[in-house]
């Protein structure tokens, strides 16, 4: 089954990348994020220097590693999300180097004490091939020894399909509405979100449009294999799913957000 799908990712979040930082202002810690990683650093007695973020966004976290003194590059495929990232830079006078490129063919002048990916980013090349090509080219950019740190979604974690969620978001300009509906196909460990938004201004419609995503899932002993048959060792996972993350719980059975910690061989 999975040999005849194609995994075509041009144009994704480009729509989406306009309001992508208004949809998660309340939902997304970063700086609570960026406050584990180095917490991950100092569990694995690292410190780098430099750190490369794989599907970076609109390069939230790439923005507060590199205020905090990181060399920092980030690539992602959207278009939108890579201006979004560079104007958010330049307004904070920080310099990171982001790059429009896919992950499954990432060229890069420069190798990397670390590696991130962040948001379920990694999911989002959804075919074994597209992995297989995602670290074979991380591995050439990443010094052996280095951490790549990651969140996968867990095939335990996922919930009975279809799953909807309704959510609101505001700023002073626009109320952005976002009905997010998912559904999970067990043949192909692919889940498929439909998502519908509204954008309303003073009680007005500005825009309304359509966004779908597939996304593949794991389980943790897949990923292991997945890392270790492509130049990595997994040396710990943690539960994303909890409040209180930065304890570093270990991942339960029905743990959905999976934060992994590999090593470069």
């Amino acid at each position: 089954m999975l040999g005849i799908l194609r995994c075509n990712l041009l144009g994704i979040f480009d729509k989406f990348g306009e309001y992508y930082d208004l949809t998660y202002r309340e939902t997304m810690n970063y700086k609570k994020d960026c406050d584990i990683l180095e917490n991950v650093f100092k569990v694995f007695k690292r410190k780098p220097k430099s750190i490369l973020d794989l599907g970076c966004g609109t390069g939230s976290h790439a923005l507060i590693l590199a205020k905090r003194g990181y060399s920092v590059a980030g690539i992602d495929i959207s278009k939108v999300m890579i201006e979004k990232a560079n104007a958010k830079a330049g307004k904070e006078k920080v310099k990171i180097d982001f790059h429009v490129q896919d992950m499954r063919r990432m060229k890069l002048d420069r190798e990397f004490d670390c590696a991130i990916s962040m948001f379920g980013a990694l999911g989002f090349v959804y075919l074994y091939k597209g992995l297989v090509d995602t670290l074979s080219g991380l591995k050439q950019y990443l010094n052996k020894g280095g951490l790549f740190i990651f969140e996968f979604w867990n095939i335990g974690g996922v919930r009975a399909s279809p799953y909807q969620r309704w959510m609101e978001a505001k700023n002073q300009q626009v109320t952005l509405y976002r009905l997010s509906e998912s559904s999970f196909d067990h043949l192909t460990d692919i889940m498929t979100l439909d998502m519908k938004f509204i954008i309303v201004h003073k009680d007005k419609l500005v825009e309304s449009f359509k966004e779908k995503f597939k996304m593949r899932c794991y389980t943790l002993a897949e990923m292991w294999q997945y890392l270790e048959s492509n130049g990595f060792k997994l040396v710990a996972a943690y539960d994303w799913d909890v409040e209180d993350r930065e304890k570093l719980k270990k991942p339960g059975r029905e743990t959905f957000r999976i934060l992994a910690v590999a090593e470069r061989t």
